[in-house]
């Protein structure tokens, strides 16, 4: 039997089953800096433009708590924005431009 929804599961923060990427990085959440995708595409962080992962399973992992950081009494770890990935790594969607109502009302 086929399962069909098994392979969008990444879109649900998790790993994709069977990635080869579930293997690479620390054990916990597979961080490492040399990845194929990076944290300055990733929505986890505490800005756009700022080096710090606000992923609960980024934040709990064992061999990252010597970059652990309070921000406004929030834990975050301190991140490679260039080099910097996990396999939690979820980038924005982008409205392409056929989409007129992306802006949602905004003036131009």
């Amino acid at each position: 039997m086929d399962f069909p929804f098994t392979s969008g599961i990444s879109s649900l923060g998790q790993p994709r089953l069977g990635s080869i990427y579930d293997e690479t990085g620390t054990p916990e959440s597979g961080y490492e800096e040399h990845g194929p995708y990076h944290c300055e595409d990733c929505i986890h962080k505490t800005a756009k433009d700022e080096p710090f992962c606000i992923h609960p399973k980024v934040i709990g992992d064992d061999r990252l708590q010597d970059r652990l950081v309070l921000i406004d009494n929030r834990p975050v770890i301190k991140i490679s924005m260039e080099r910097g990935c996990c396999k939690y790594v979820n980038q924005p969607l982008e409205h392409g431009p056929e989409d007129k109502d992306a802006d949602h009302g905004k003036n131009e």
